[in-house]
């Protein structure tokens, strides 16, 4: 695998959507400035940059599908391995960037902007435990979409979204079923207190699970890449 092949790919990707790449970028950091000034809990500010990330992870390879650049793509003198980590790498660089403007504008909407009409009582903080959790779910989102992206050949960011929303909801249907069935009329009762987190495994290892989930839809991400190229 040839690093400066990666560097390649990566720069022309920036130069083909610098323009949008910017408007993201802006939109993460004003949104994060105006909700951290005006809102004591900024949730807008915080599921744009999500959105923006698994929009991009799920139209990644769909955008040189469809596009005139298809032939360009599948034929550059590169390995699948390179258009691999190409990919990968974009998706990082894309969430680093846009972390770092999401605490610059938190920071500037918390402590400059807003102290100016009212006085600064408790600072808004997450669990730690909570926050690994969805950043696990957040990263399982992102490899899900991506091979979204290569498996579907149109509408491949509705399409896996809405694959993903009837397989939770079988899930779940699923899982309710079989405590009604096991357990009958007292299944209300025993819905209420049942819960997925208090299972000492699930606490401890949980990002074992996860990191399976991604390295599974990465790895299928890579072979659907290769054999599109075939």
């Amino acid at each position: 695998m040839n690093i400066t092949h990666i560097i390649n790919l990566f720069r022309a990707y920036l130069i083909e959507n610098k323009k949008i790449l910017l408007i993201y970028c802006l939109a993460t950091f004003a949104l994060a400035v105006l909700g951290s000034s005006f809102f004591s809990v900024p949730v807008l500010s915080l599921i744009v940059p999500y959105l923006i990330l698994i929009w991009v992870a799920g139209t990644f390879f769909q955008s040189s599908l469809k596009k005139n650049n298809c032939t360009h793509f599948f034929n550059l003198p590169v390995t699948t391995a390179e258009k691999f980590t190409h990919a990968v790498g974009v998706i990082l660089v894309l969430l680093i960037a846009l972390a770092a403007l999401l605490l610059a504008g938190t920071y500037i909407g918390t402590y400059f902007i807003r102290p100016l009409y009212i006085p600064i009582t408790s600072d808004w903080q997450i669990s730690s435990e909570i926050y690994k959790m969805v950043s696990w779910d957040f990263a399982t989102s992102l490899s899900v979409f991506l091979f979204g992206s290569i498996y579907f050949k149109k509408n491949s960011f509705i399409k896996t979204w809405g694959t993903v929303s009837v397989i939770s909801i079988a899930v779940i249907f699923y899982f309710f079923g079989l405590i009604f069935i096991v357990f009958g009329t007292r299944s209300a009762e025993i819905n209420s207190s049942i819960n997925i987190f208090d299972f000492s495994f699930f606490q401890n290892y949980y990002y074992l699970l996860y990191s399976v989930v991604i390295l599974f839809f990465l790895s299928l991400t890579y072979l659907r890449l290769k054999e599109t190229e075939v």
